[in-house]
């Protein structure tokens, strides 16, 4: 067998500067020393752990019990069932919220900060429907809020129209979904008696849905936005029929400026709808 040759000089510089350039500039001992062989580390001592307390023991005097558990999952095909009994119990909007506030058929809401229920004022002539709540509007408790909300305002603004007072605002599904996300056909579907009580209980004179989801949606189609925007179609949810267009989602006009254009163009066509052009004012 031939002998290894010792490492010459250069190659210890060169496996010096190999650590150097890994972060690894400082010796843990004084002399070397191999790991391998190195003693094991002493046991650690067993600590004690507390007994479980029975299932029906008293908290201590003074002190609130600790509630930890998280409610039970349910399954997919009772989670709409119960979206729609918790949607035809509600007699008012008051109600609608605080149901949907404690509904828990939809995991979203395990991940969401806020539930956002609404917008704008209760009344108004145009509703907005989005498919779920931004990142914006979930910290801060409020739809359309953030830079989504700024540009949603301006759109709203040239053809005369206040983002707060002449609009009322909801959701096909009320919590945001992590990353951003749109929601799944199942979240829709969840969610879907929900929105359609609370138009029915807001009826508003028409409906303007924005982005490709919400159009879908609330359009009961297939087709993409590009195909609904500038159409109208009558949709009854439980209080008549009500018209309905697209609009382009503000996150998407922020992303492809290109379509300004034919948003602004759908805006005219709203416009020229609500001032007596049309069918709605």
């Amino acid at each position: 067998m031939t002998a290894t040759a010792d490492p010459s000089r250069a190659e210890f510089e060169q496996l010096l500067r190999f650590y150097a350039d890994s972060g690894l500039d400082f010796a843990l001992d004084a002399e070397p020393g191999d790991r391998f062989e190195a003693p094991a580390p002493p046991a650690q001592p067993a600590v004690a752990r507390p007994a479980p307390s029975a299932p029906n023991q008293e908290p201590a005097a003074g002190r609130p019990a600790a509630n930890l558990a998280q409610p039970a999952r349910i399954p997919d095909d009772q989670a709409v069932g119960l979206a729609q009994q918790t949607a035809d119990g509600a007699a008012d909007l008051d109600a609608l919220r605080a149901a949907v506030e404690a509904f828990e058929g939809c995991n979203l809401k395990r991940s969401a900060r806020s539930t956002i229920f609404e917008g704008g004022t209760r009344g108004a002539h145009v509703m907005l429907v989005g498919a779920a709540p931004s990142r914006d509007d979930d910290k801060n408790g409020e739809a359309f809020s953030g830079i989504d909300g700024i540009l949603l305002g301006k759109m709203l603004a040239a053809i005369g129209l206040d983002s707060k007072a002449d609009i009322y605002a909801g959701f096909c599904v009320p919590w945001t979904v992590p990353g951003g996300e749109r929601p799944t056909p199942l979240h829709m579907k969840i969610c879907a008696p929900l929105l359609h009580r609370q138009i029915a209980l807001a009826r508003p004179r028409l409906i303007v849905a924005l982005g490709n989801a919400a159009s879908q949606q609330l359009h009961g189609s297939k087709k993409t936005i590009m195909q609904l925007r500038g159409t109208w179609a009558e949709t009854d949810f439980g209080a008549g029929a009500v018209p309905v267009t697209a609009l382009f989602d503000p996150a998407f006009l922020r992303e492809q400026p290109r379509f300004k254009r034919m948003a602004w163009l759908d805006l005219l066509a709203l416009k020229k709808r609500l001032t007596g052009d049309g069918n709605t004012a």
